[in-house]
């Protein structure tokens, strides 16, 4: 059963959050209520250039000096939400996690089309190793659009030969911006409806390249040879079929997938944690748990 928390939070998205015909305006607006939170006053914030790419480097007085580091392709349907706005989701990270956190502020559509913002996703990955950091200490994550950002991004990577890092975490990763497959009934999913995923994909992409291509919708990729992923998937969200496709084709490519079902939960739930809302909480714990796995 959903928790009281996670359906006050429900209640109170606009019914026309994801409105198909709404444009990227419509977007900035519609988001700016739910990022920009305050950080705590102990988290510690960089802006290095990492592969000519601005990025948020997070830490705090807790974390070793050789920490864990979560390489993070934030959301924001790619026309939303840069990064000097998603500082809280970082500090949350950090604290539930015990880790790090390198965020790249990846260009905006539709100001910046493809492929601006995943060239910057991979020069960022590409100068973080650059930098010296070992790749055995990092592990990619992706939250929404950042998903499908960092995703490919992998994929990519291994493509130049680059080293994988130790594992990647999907927080309701966009992987088919196509939205193939069974579709939820209206209203199950208040964030996201396949219209409004694939005008944001119009978006990024300019009808420059097909939806379902796999440099934009990793599902549809070559995923041998990747580090291990866990894939968190809600019941009520817009685009699990994409993630539910990226399990099969990484299982047939035999890398090691964790794929986790999460009934009664929607979109992006685990971004709530600071609202107390205990699906999210419980999904960090999850993650933690995971990341710890890994540990050298």
């Amino acid at each position: 059963m959903t928790s009281p928390e996670l359906s006050a939070i429900v209640a109170y998205v606009p019914k026309d959050f994801a409105d198909p015909a709404a444009d990227y305006e419509h977007v900035r607006r519609t988001f700016a209520p739910f990022h920009g939170h305050p950080v705590r006053p102990e988290l510690q914030m960089d802006f290095p250039v990492l592969g000519g790419v601005r990025c948020g480097s997070y830490r705090d007085a807790s974390l070793p000096a050789d920490a864990r580091i979560l390489f993070h392709c934030h959301g924001g349907a790619f026309v939303s939400c840069p990064l000097d706005v998603y500082h809280f989701y970082a500090d949350m990270m950090l604290r539930y996690t015990g880790s790090a956190v390198v965020m790249p502020d990846y260009r905006l559509a539709p100001e910046h089309r493809f492929p601006a913002a995943h060239d910057d996703c991979f020069n960022a990955y590409r100068g973080l190793l650059e930098s010296g950091v070992d790749p055995s200490r990092v592990v990619v994550v992706g939250e929404s659009c950042g998903g499908s950002l960092s995703l490919a991004a992998l994929v990519r990577a291994r493509d130049a030969g680059l080293p994988m890092p130790a594992g990647y975490v999907s927080l309701g990763g966009w992987f088919d911006l196509s939205v193939g497959g069974p579709e939820l009934a209206p209203g199950l999913d208040p964030f996201l409806t396949p219209g409004w995923v694939r005008a944001r994909g119009m978006d990024c992409t300019g009808g420059r390249i097909a939806l379902d291509d796999p440099r934009l919708s990793p599902a549809y990729a070559d995923l041998r040879g990747l580090p291990p992923l866990y894939l968190q998937v809600a019941q009520y969200d817009t685009v699990r079929e994409g993630a539910l496709r990226v399990a099969q084709s990484a299982t047939r490519a035999g890398v090691r997938v964790l794929l986790e079902s999460w009934p009664g939960v929607i979109h992006a739930w685990q971004g709530l944690a600071d609202q107390g809302v205990p699906e999210s909480l419980a999904a960090w714990r999850r993650i933690r748990a995971f990341l710890d796995e890994l540990a050298p």
